[in-house]
């Protein structure tokens, strides 16, 4: 009999969360020269560009990694308080929230940035540690996806071993990589021509996984045994 899958370990789920994570980098980027889900990425731009003197992209940068900080953490106190397993719907609403008026905002990168990064840390913890199936992936980039992807593809060339599962494996993370650059590539080119309201990808992604993962939770009833 094939074990039932909890709707946040599903396919659907891990494309979804790396399309949402290559678009709102990328995003970010390209209004803001900051990144919200790669919070390493930040670090290191900051030490890369420190002959440069950009005071402003410092101090969102700075903003950035702080109001993720921030996030991350209140989405622990979320999580430790937890009594439906719809707390991770509830987690990514402020991010829902935000992405969808944050075209009418007026044109202050230091709140936006300070916004999408907060929402983007619920968002982090709320699915760290999630799976595609049963195997492990990182959710909001790529670059352990890419790594894993690459090691499945090597085992199956290879021959050796559990066939079935290399291949497997290969796929899951293989999706997971390109829903990733899908939703880079897409992001980019909605922002070239529409700037900010481009988020609204992102809205509708975010508004999509909502949708299926509380009508799988309903649907299962799976309110007080998927916490």
């Amino acid at each position: 009999m094939k074990e039932t899958l909890l709707p946040q370990n599903t396919r659907l789920a891990a494309v979804l969360l790396g399309f949402i994570g290559g678009a709102l980098d990328v995003f970010c980027h390209m209004q803001y020269d900051v990144l919200v889900a790669t919070q390493t990425g930040n670090i290191i731009l900051l030490i890369a560009d420190v002959q440069q003197h950009d005071l402003a992209s410092t101090i969102l940068r700075v903003l950035s990694i702080l109001s993720f900080s921030a996030g991350f953490l209140f989405g622990v106190f979320v999580k430790d308080h937890r009594k439906t397993a719809y707390w991770r719907s509830y987690t990514l609403l402020p991010l829902v929230g935000c992405s969808l008026i944050l075209p009418f905002l007026p044109n202050i990168p230091y709140l936006n940035v300070c916004l999408i990064a907060f929402a983007t840390g619920m968002m982090m913890l709320t699915f760290t540690g999630s799976l595609i199936e049963k195997h492990p992936f990182t959710i909001l980039m790529t670059s352990g996806n890419y790594r894993k992807m690459l090691m499945a593809l090597y085992r199956v060339l290879q021959g050796k071993g559990d066939q079935e599962e290399f291949k497997r494996q290969a796929i899951n993370y293989g999706l997971i990589v390109g829903s990733f650059l899908t939703g880079a590539i897409s992001s980019a080119i909605l922002t070239i021509g529409y700037h900010d309201f481009a988020i609204w990808l992102i809205s509708f992604a975010l508004i999509v996984f909502l949708t299926f993962y509380s009508y799988s939770v309903r649907k299962d009833h799976l309110q007080y045994s998927n916490l």
